[in-house]
């Protein structure tokens, strides 16, 4: 255990700052459209295109 401990020690130690959020995009998305969307296709939502997810996004 001790040896997993000192690795979980390390990669804390070389794992980079969080990204403060603003520095995120912000966008907002019509996640109900896309899953009707998704359904009258008759595929799961995760199966659409970037192409297709893209048009329920816009940005703020």
């Amino acid at each position: 255990m001790n040896g997993q401990m000192n690795k979980y020690r390390e990669s804390l130690r070389n794992m980079g700052a969080p990204a403060p959020l603003s520095k995120c995009p912000q966008i907002k998305m019509d996640l109900s459209g896309m899953l009707k969307y998704a359904k009258q296709k008759g595929v799961q939502p995760f199966e659409l295109s970037e192409a297709e997810k893209k048009n329920f996004m816009k940005a703020k």
